[in-house]
């Protein structure tokens, strides 16, 4: 079952213009794309006998100061986001969709890479990289 999942998002991958096998991790169902400057990885897996089907955008660190604050701000950006929610681990902040596979259709996953993208470039508190 899980190769029919890798192959949905090979396919998902390709219809948008990347060679999906560029993109694969060094585990089975593990990808790696690049937008500008935000990476997204994407993860099929199976845990418990369900497949899970994730997408994370890595975004940037937690600040050194007004944490309480920044904490607040993106909860506050999460009500306007569809789809995806700004989430934390450890100390840094990523973009982050996780749901059961067996709900997934390629255009899904093309809509939620799309969507993830245009998110992370959107997140204006990201540092801007240095020229």
């Amino acid at each position: 079952m899980l190769q029919t999942y890798y192959k949905m998002v090979d396919d998902a991958i390709t219809e948008l213009g990347i060679n999906a096998d560029e993109t694969k991790g060094e585990q089975a169902g593990q990808w790696n794309l690049r937008k500008g400057k935000f990476e997204i990885m994407i993860d099929v897996w199976e845990q418990e006998n369900q497949f899970l089907f994730q997408v994370v955008a890595p975004l940037c660190s937690l600040p050194d100061e007004n944490k309480e604050g920044f904490l607040l701000h993106l909860l506050q950006k999460n009500y306007g986001l569809s789809g995806v929610a700004y989430a934390i681990m450890d100390d840094s902040v990523f973009l982050k969709h996780t749901t059961e596979a067996g709900s997934l259709t390629k255009e899904n996953i093309i809509g939620l890479l799309t969507k993830t993208a245009f998110y992370a470039e959107q997140s204006a508190f990201v540092p801007q990289e240095e020229n």
